[in-house]
């Protein structure tokens, strides 16, 4: 058994240990009609979602006031870690964007409780044609007001969710001399709304489906707008900060689970009269990913911890994001070269996170805007 070096308290091993037995239950069969080729389907996904449910796994970042497990960071992170390790992960209901969290009124009863019961399906729409990874500056997307409605225009582009979404949480400029000052909100748009035109639709290179929106004239309620007049930037910025850390996990998930198969299959893979574990050219590549692995985890629960007590990990989760899925494409490629051509072929997991995770590098912010945007200027402040 290979050794990641982290040590987790007894209640964090409980819930890994719970997030297994689920795992090889219920995710483990699906993982194999993938591999023979068969579409999984959200319906196929219910048992495990339901069963996640009954043993207390349902609102993984809520807190007990919302039905939520309550975990700590430490926890959520290990139990989305441990899920990813199967090609079809686990999914846990009751996923509530923080900035719902409080709702009142009727957006309590047409948001925030749908959610909480898993009843509401959303799509998150930031990105546009003029730039994703600066969306302060870039965002050209305009709310304007008009009486006791809102009117939207502009483009939404590679957003991901709409095929099962029933609204559209939309990120707009309402003072363009504030802009990510206060001068950007959050509205909630129906997707049947005749002001939404779900223009394209945008394979990517694990198959999944993204979208072009275009907002001509879409008009809202003045209860469309979430959060307050000139808080969508910064309630954005605090769903992907947290987004990113499950990047992270999701990442090394997947990384530990593919050095574990490389292991496996370099023990009993013979070739040029012994063992590919015998070459120093896999031990290379096996070695070298199990550092990356260590490392990157080591790095990710300290900025847990950091979290829990209270500190802003803005910075933490950019550095987990770009670490982990720099790693994670290290690892898969080595991967690949250990098992050869049964690397890349479909019947093997490896190959199929190969092509999930490059996109990695690039949704939720670039390593390049993380590493000179965030980091660097957080280092020469």
């Amino acid at each position: 058994m290979i050794d990641y070096m982290v040590e987790f308290d007894d209640d964090t091993r409980a819930v890994i240990e719970l997030t297994r037995k689920l795992s090889e239950k219920y995710q483990k069969p699906l993982e194999q009609r993938k591999l023979q080729g068969h579409e999984i389907t959200l319906d196929d996904l219910q048992p495990g979602v339901r069963a996640a449910k009954e043993v207390g796994l349902w609102g993984l970042t809520l807190p007990e006031a919302y039905g939520g497990a309550n975990l700590t960071m430490t926890q959520q992170l290990a139990v989305i870690e441990e899920s990813f390790r199967c090609l079809v992960p686990l999914r846990f209901g009751g996923n509530v964007p923080s900035f719902l969290l409080g709702a009142t009124g009727v957006q309590k009863e047409r948001y925030l409780d749908p959610c909480l019961q898993d009843q509401l399906r959303y799509a998150f729409a930031q990105t546009e044609p003029s730039g994703g990874a600066d969306p302060g500056n870039a965002i050209q997307t305009k709310a304007v007001k008009r009486g006791d409605t809102w009117v939207i225009n502009g483009t939404k582009v590679f957003i991901s969710a709409v095929a099962h979404a029933q609204v559209i949480f939309v990120v707009a400029v309402t003072d363009a001399e504030k802009r990510a000052r206060g001068g950007i909100s959050m509205f909630a748009v129906d997707k049947h709304n005749p002001g939404l035109k779900i223009s394209r639709d945008i394979q990517i290179l694990d198959g999944m489906v993204i979208n072009e929106l275009i907002f001509d004239n879409c008009e809202v309620t003045e209860d469309a707008m979430i959060g307050g007049d000139g808080q969508g930037f910064r309630n954005a910025q605090i769903i992907l900060s947290l987004a990113r850390f499950g990047v992270g996990a999701r990442a090394l998930g997947i990384a530990m689970r593919t050095l574990e198969m490389m292991v496996d299959y370099a023990n009993q893979r013979v070739t040029f009269g012994s063992a590919l574990s015998q070459k120093q050219a896999v031990q290379g590549m096996v070695v070298d990913s199990w550092i990356d692995i260590n490392q990157c985890r080591l790095m990710m629960y300290a900025a847990a911890r950091k979290a829990e007590q209270g500190h802003d990990t803005r910075t933490e989760a950019s550095l987990v994001k770009m670490q982990a899925t720099e790693v994670v494409g290290r690892v898969l490629d080595r991967g690949i070269q250990v098992f050869g051509a049964a690397g890349v072929s479909l019947d093997n997991p490896i190959a199929h996170w190969w092509r999930s995770q490059r996109p990695a590098r690039i949704y939720e912010g670039p390593t390049e805007v993380h590493k000179y945007h965030v980091l660097a200027r957080k280092l020469f402040a």
